[in-house]
């Protein structure tokens, strides 16, 4: 039975993530359709979702532990169905402000419901023992992963064959189905017979957040986690632009060269286009923008997936050994210095080679680095605490995280927008830099100890 029920809270998991990641590298282009031309606010629209998905989730975790798993995940999964349509409904809205406001909408209802993945930990954590637990939690990174390949590359291929505008519908498609599993083939988990193991589940709460940031070892190694995190949103959330910025432009000449080739109205008649004789002009140059839109979202799909096979590789198949051989703190060192590497290679436009050269290298690079410091730097800090503690310790730090993603695309959205569309990366290489600095200066105190116990370990707290 809970062989079944792990293969099925995986199936759910996978479903759920590629219903998610179908949208991601497509919200930035989906509200320049609806006038929103200024970088800042294009960015604000995935920053939504994360900054109401910290301040809920604590929320939908206490109902987890008092109404059961399985109602909270269809309660979430039904939030994300309405955000999805309310994100396509935006679409009889363009040029108006309702559109806008239904975009934004639609991001605060998908985050304020967005339990999924820590509800599914939880579940995890009631149905498996202590020893089999790490197996269940990798399973369920698996189908994370795997979710995070497809649903890029699907959001891509439905916006170059169907239209940007479908995508969310699609969307929708893949979270109803997630939605239907959830309700006809899983079992509840939390029965009163069933005492979950709070360590496992890891969950986040303001108080725990609190205590965990002031330990002199925990707490900087979760804020070195918040800033790597922050510095990989900004990429998360621009990537897309940064695509079209460089190879599919929509800027004054662009838009006279499609006038000149498409249009036959005279080379200045596409931007020109403010009076309502005009009309057609208008049509065109919506067109002119949709197709553009299309053609950075298929290329930023294909690119998010190839990042996720890289992570899903590396996580999957490679930390493990890579742990055993050079340690944790070794991997949290090399990761921001590879995320580094690959945020610069993206930044700097490669016009001598191939156009897509940056962007697949720097992908690729970034997936290496992200791999390698994430597990690591979670392992590193769940072993400088008590097992007691283990889920208010790794609550607050997935609490940050979430954090990081809200915050990281506000900067790189001002950036983008007010100094220059690469700057964002610099930025973000400079903090990641940082993050290999704060560790390597604190390595010593970072350093696990030579003996496993936890008496020895110099941030854990006394055994209860």
């Amino acid at each position: 039975m809970r062989k079944a029920s792990i293969f099925t809270i995986f199936l759910i998991v996978f479903v759920d993530l590629v219903g998610f990641g179908i949208v991601l590298p497509n919200l930035q282009l989906y509200g320049q359709q609806f006038g929103i031309s200024n970088y800042f606010y294009l960015t604000l629209i995935g920053a939504t979702y994360s900054f109401f998905q910290f301040l809920f989730a604590p929320i939908l975790g206490r109902w987890s532990d008092h109404i059961g798993r399985r109602p909270v995940l269809i309660l979430s999964q039904i939030g994300t169905i309405v955000g999805f349509f309310m994100l396509f409904f935006a679409n009889f809205f363009q040029g108006h402000v309702l559109g806008i406001v239904l975009i934004f909408s639609s991001r605060i209802v998908d985050g304020i419901s967005g339990g999924n993945i820590s509800t599914a930990n939880a579940y995890i954590a009631d149905i498996t023992t202590p020893e089999n637990r790490a197996k269940g939690l990798g399973a369920l990174g698996a189908a994370f992963g795997l979710g995070f390949i497809f649903g890029p590359i699907i959001g891509g291929l439905v916006s170059h064959f169907l239209g940007l505008q479908y995508v969310p519908l699609v969307a929708a498609a893949f979270s109803f189905v997630a939605l239907t599993m959830t309700a006809t083939q899983l079992a509840e988990s939390r029965t009163p017979n069933n005492q979950r193991n709070d360590a496992a589940a890891r969950r986040f709460s303001f108080r725990g957040l609190e205590q965990s940031l002031v330990r002199p070892i925990i707490g900087p190694l979760i804020l070195l986690f918040f800033v790597n995190g922050f510095a990989f949103a900004g990429m998360e959330q621009t990537f897309s632009l940064l695509i079209q910025h460089r190879n599919y432009p929509i800027t004054r000449r662009a838009m006279v060269q499609a006038d000149a080739a498409n249009v036959g109205h005279g080379a200045r008649d596409l931007v020109n286009v403010k009076k309502p004789a005009d009309a057609h002009l208008i049509t065109a140059r919506a067109a002119f923008v949709k197709k553009q839109d299309d053609r950075s979202s298929y290329a930023s799909g294909w690119l998010f997936g190839a990042i996720g096979i890289v992570i899903v590789l590396i996580q999957g198949g490679m930390i493990g050994r890579l742990t055993r051989k050079y340690g944790e703190l070794k991997l949290t060192l090399l990761g921001p210095v590879i995320t580094s590497a690959g945020l610069i290679i993206i930044a700097l436009p490669v016009a001598w080679a191939w156009r897509w050269t940056g962007f697949l290298a720097g992908g690729i690079l970034l997936a290496i680095g992200s791999g390698l410091f994430n597990p690591a730097m979670q392992a590193l800090i769940s072993r400088h605490c008590h097992s007691d503690e283990q889920g208010e310790v790794m609550g607050a730090n997935q609490g940050m995280g979430s954090l990081a993603r809200a915050l990281g695309p506000i900067l790189a959205g001002l950036l983008f927008e007010y100094v220059f569309p690469a700057m964002p990366y610099y930025v973000s290489a400079g903090l990641c830099l940082l993050v290999t600095a704060g560790i390597f200066i604190k390595r010593e105190k970072f350093a696990l100890p030579e003996s496993k116990s936890v008496a020895a370990r110099p941030d854990a707290l006394p055994s209860k």
